[in-house]
């Protein structure tokens, strides 16, 4: 008996087959062979991210922040799951790995007063948006779970701040998102691409925020593999017509340029000339790309309706900000409801900006935590003039969303949140490590486990 229990351990893949069999086994019996195969894929994906032990982690994010949850050429009010699925999937992403790493045991340490206090905050802002609400059935919605797990997200990822696994997860995202635009592309050409992570501005934020990871991780096997995802991701971004996302990329390049100049890493800069002599060239090159672009760029968009909606955001969001400026309205979406009820676009363009309106200056604070600690980390970058490599590509992913936010109500977008929360918590852990080079005493070693310094090579 012993010994076939120890069989058992060391092929975990015949526990997965021998769950997935007994739930296919059950629906037949059920009848209910739809939602057994849903509960099978489920089941299959805990046991396989439970193999990976604390890579799981980043992985679970990932998976569920590149997911197709919407339709996928076509926009629609909601996703083609259940609020409830989607819901779950967003706290299970965090919470699973967590509670697996706390039952394993690892790595166990006193948490910081900082970390304290952004569990007390978030804490409290729940508080605030049930009390507002009055109900805890209208919490389960995406609005409101993605904004208060970018603070659980937060928390959980200091668990895991060695970082294990973010570069391979980060890659097999990006992937996936670039096979499902291709394919949404040739199904409909003269259709925006991104519409099945809920919209084509949700969709350049996601490849954002992936490419700096996803391309460390190409660079370190490929230099042809690095070129490669570069061409791809420029050409769906291109097609998602995701002005934002072009921006973000473009502020992306200009810190990279200035993090390697400063870290006189005139390599690297060989490569980001490279990247942007041959993006442009392809988007010069190519009548499609082309296309996009100047009509995307035209003057017309200067009385487009984004452009004016733009405006009354503003000016109706600052108006509402200064009459309850500590917690707002204190409810997730108000003010994508009030544009709604004003204009004929539900959603006020700019994160910063809602999430103010929605949860007051103290909503506005809790959010940007991530992007605070991405700004803290590259601050100790140029400081130092170091260019540390996961780092890097972490605050990049971070900084890049953080730019489409301006331009979009990221906060209210779970995936994304899922992403911000993740990268900030496992940086957060890693500031301490960012430190000058030192060099070594005469006739002794470099510690190459300490203070090396790293070259970042995209």
């Amino acid at each position: 008996m012993e010994r076939t229990i120890t069989v058992l351990a060391r092929r975990p893949a015949i526990i997965s087959l021998a769950a997935l069999v007994g739930l296919l086994a059950g629906a037949m019996v059920a009848r209910k062979s739809s939602d057994a195969i849903l509960l099978c894929i489920v089941i299959v994906a805990v046991l396989g991210l439970a193999m990976l032990g604390e890579r799981a982690f980043p992985w679970a994010i990932v998976i569920v922040a590149v997911a197709p949850w919407y339709p996928f050429i076509t926009e629609s009010e909601g996703p083609i799951v259940k609020q409830k699925v989607l819901c779950a999937a967003i706290g299970a992403a965090a919470l699973l790995p967590w509670l697996w790493s706390l039952a394993l045991g690892g790595r166990r340490t006193r948490p910081s007063s900082g970390a304290l206090l952004v569990g007390v905050l978030f804490g409290g802002l729940a508080l605030l948006i049930y009390q507002t609400n009055g109900s805890a059935s209208e919490l389960i919605n995406t609005k409101v779970v993605g904004f208060l797990f970018i603070g659980v997200t937060f928390l959980c990822a200091r668990r895991f701040g060695d970082g294990r696994g973010w570069l391979a997860a980060s890659f097999g995202g990006l992937a996936l998102l670039l096979l499902m635009g291709a394919y949404a592309y040739l199904k409909a050409p003269s259709v925006r691409v991104g519409y099945f992570v809920g919209y084509p501005i949700t969709y350049g934020a996601l490849i954002v925020g992936l490419l700096p990871a996803a391309l460390l991780f190409a660079s370190r096997r490929s230099r042809l593999l690095a070129a490669a995802v570069a061409v791809v991701a420029a050409a769906l971004l291109i097609f998602s017509e995701s002005r934002s996302a072009w921006i973000a990329v473009t502020v992306l390049l200009v810190v990279v340029v200035v993090l390697q100049a400063r870290a006189a890493n005139y390599r690297a800069l060989a490569y980001v000339a490279s990247i942007i002599f041959i993006l442009s060239a392809l988007i010069v090159g190519s009548g499609s790309l082309h296309k996009v672009v100047e009509r995307r760029l035209s003057s017309t968009i200067t009385s487009s309706q984004s452009v004016t909606h733009r405006e009354f955001s503003y000016g109706y969001a600052l108006s509402n900000i200064g009459q309850r400026p500590i917690f707002g309205a204190g409810a997730p979406g108000f003010s994508a409801e009030e544009s709604a009820n004003k204009t004929s676009i539900g959603a006020l363009d700019n994160g910063y900006l809602s999430i103010s309106v929605d949860m007051g200056l103290v909503g506005l604070f809790a959010a940007i935590i991530p992007i605070g600690v991405a700004l803290r980390v590259l601050g100790r970058c140029l400081r130092f003039g170091v260019a540390p490599q996961l780092e890097l590509a972490l605050v990049l992913g971070i900084i890049g969303m953080a730019v489409v936010t301006i331009f979009y109500d990221s906060f209210y977008w779970g995936q994304i949140d899922l992403l911000l929360g993740g990268m900030g918590g496992v940086l957060s852990t890693r500031i301490a490590r960012i430190a000058p080079v030192t060099a070594p005493a005469p006739g002794l070693r470099p510690a190459y486990g300490r203070r090396a310094r790293v070259k970042l090579a995209l």
